[in-house]
């Protein structure tokens, strides 16, 4: 009741801010550009630090992957991990296989000796590439003999491999939907506390190509 006497409607509580479905954000191609040059001139032995470019595509893709999945759950109510696998495939399968295809074929033509090429052809199909090369035994960082040319098909693995499990956590994470970001968050923050005391324990100087592709080590 106002002092005139009127009777005024409370309107309806302002709703919370949802987050906005985006697959593409232009600002973040600018991050990409600088992780690819930090990695370029790593493998160039021109900057020692570039392989810190690595993480950084890791860092986009897990932020980009987390708020496109955040907003759907906030407009529809849960995650359509069909089409959210089938979006990952379309982008990413095309351009790998046609690597793998040109692999199986040209190196064997070319004659040239690479040990365990069939077991990299069929680890990197399988999106484990990392595990191939660490059940292995392998060293990523070896000068000497003839280097996989699959070698780089770690990273991508570990891409696809959290592709695969991250949206099943957020599945999970549906039964709180009110809070959802907080169980996200909270979920998020003890999972990178694990991983990064699983990669101090685990490191070995000597031998660091197992801490340095181990999925569970890098998804903090």
């Amino acid at each position: 009741m106002t002092r005139n006497g009127a009777c005024e409607d409370a309107g309806p509580a302002p709703a919370a801010p949802t987050m906005p479905l985006v697959d593409y954000r232009p600002g973040l191609d600018g991050l990409r550009a600088i992780a690819v040059a930090l990695v370029l001139a790593f493998h160039l032995d021109h900057l020692p630090g570039g392989i810190l470019g690595v993480d950084a595509f890791f860092v986009v893709s897990g932020w980009l992957i987390t708020w496109k999945l955040l907003g759907e759950i906030e407009h529809g109510g849960s995650v359509r991990l069909r089409r959210f696998w089938a979006s990952r495939a379309r982008r990413l399968l095309p351009a790998s296989l046609l690597v793998l295809a040109v692999v199986a074929v040209v190196w064997p033509l070319a004659d040239i000796v690479v040990s365990g090429l069939r077991r990299d052809l069929l680890w990197a199909m399988a999106w484990a590439a990392n595990w191939g090369t660490i059940t292995a035994g392998g060293d990523y960082w070896a000068r000497f003999g003839n280097p996989s040319p699959l070698n780089h098909f770690w990273s991508l693995a570990i891409e696809e491999q959290f592709y695969l499990v991250w949206p099943l956590v957020l599945v999970f994470a549906t039964r709180w939907r009110a809070r959802v970001r907080v169980v996200v968050g909270s979920i998020a923050a003890v999972g990178s506390i694990a991983s990064i005391a699983y990669m101090i324990e685990s490191f070995d100087p000597l031998s660091p190509t197992n801490t340095y592709m181990n999925t569970g080590a890098r998804a903090h």
